[in-house]
């Protein structure tokens, strides 16, 4: 059985949607009421997509 283990590992589907992944419209908001922090020191300096 050890030697067979990951024939038992239990599959999921992803539960990531690309679909739903990235909404443009966000980014403003985040910028306005988000933490900055959480952004790379790139994405701090791009300008507002608006």
């Amino acid at each position: 059985m050890w030697e067979d283990r990951y024939d038992y590992i239990p599959t999921r589907e992803s539960i990531i949607v690309l679909k739903l992944a990235c909404v443009p419209e966000y980014m403003p908001w985040f910028r306005i009421y988000g933490k900055p922090y959480l952004l790379s020191p790139e994405e701090r300096q791009r300008p507002m997509a608006g």
